[in-house]
């Protein structure tokens, strides 16, 4: 009897082949799935955090940080939402408001503040251009928080103050776009805008083509492509740019590959591609961006 009984318990038991797919199936989920769905999870929840970087200051008032008020003015612009943006403008001390230098809308990339980019706003205005920046929403000392909609629209009123409130002549505008900044540059062409800018040229540098792009090729094993909240569609957008645009981009830089860059490029019928050889991301030679912005200002004084 107990012979009987000990046969019927073996038989109960999984056979050996069941009980390592089951061990390989619970392996899969435990070491592959769980991790792969907590990534997934945990980049949908941060993905902003993960694009945006803002470096916080208390104020970036001219006085505040020192610089000089008869070269740098602070200005302000009020968004949709009720939020203060607060930037700069460099002025041309050889020109009065009367008698205005062209001016260059400065977009910035993704990271630091204002601030930490005076020596490239210095370098620029050396070329006998005005400089306007404005720090994004959570960026330097302003409030609240980026994403795309709201810097597309913080785009269009930047825009907007430098034609209508400072009265510059859009034929005498350049717009300058670093990385991110380009992206928030070519918003100003999106869909949505019925009348689109008409500046005297457009400057890209290390601009992806979308950020579905970028994204799909830091992570091909990863659906966050699909999951993106701020896409960011520069390649769609650059095709309604009718002004010349001229494209910066380093064959080193492994945040957007040239090759992106070489597909934003190709999407407009009326770019140029300018590959730096050894230069990562941001890294383009000043005196390239000042021999682009010195041909454009010639070409306008003699309009």
């Amino acid at each position: 009897m107990k012979d009987i009984e000990h046969q019927q318990s073996v038989e109960v038991l999984p056979s050996a082949p069941r009980r390592w797919r089951q061990r390989v199936r619970r392996a899969i989920v435990l070491y592959l799935l769980v991790p792969y769905f907590s990534v997934t999870l945990i980049f949908v929840i941060f993905q902003r955090k993960l694009v945006y970087h803002p470096t916080v200051a208390e104020s970036l008032r001219v006085e505040a940080v020192g610089l000089d008020p008869e070269f740098v003015r602070d200005v302000q612009i009020q968004t949709t939402d009720d939020k203060t943006l607060n930037g700069w403008l460099l002025k041309q001390s050889k020109h009065n408001y009367a008698d205005k230098a062209p001016l260059v809308i400065y977009f910035p990339g993704n990271s630091l503040n204002r601030f930490e980019r005076m020596s490239d706003l210095r370098e620029i205005a050396t070329c006998g251009f005005d400089v306007l920046i404005f720090d994004y929403r959570g960026y330097g000392d302003n409030s609240g928080t980026p994403s795309e909609k709201k810097l597309s629209s913080d785009a269009k009123l930047i825009w907007e103050y430098a034609r209508y409130v400072l009265k510059y002549d859009e034929k005498r505008i350049v717009i300058f776009g670093e990385s991110l900044g380009g992206a928030v540059a070519l918003s100003l062409w999106s869909t949505e805008i019925v009348k689109p800018p008409q500046p005297a040229g457009l400057i890209l540098s290390s601009t992806f083509a979308s950020m579905p792009i970028t994204v799909a090729w830091h992570y091909p094993m990863f659906p966050f492509r699909y999951l993106l909240l701020d896409r960011w569609p520069s390649i769609d957008r650059i095709a309604r740019v009718d002004a010349p645009i001229t494209i910066y981009h380093g064959t080193a830089d492994k945040m957007v590959p040239v090759a992106h860059g070489r597909e934003l490029s190709q999407a407009s019928g009326n770019s140029r591609f300018i590959e730096i050889a050894g230069a990562t991301h941001n890294e383009i030679p000043m005196h390239r961006l000042r021999a682009d912005l010195e041909n454009l200002l010639e070409s306008m004084e003699h309009k």
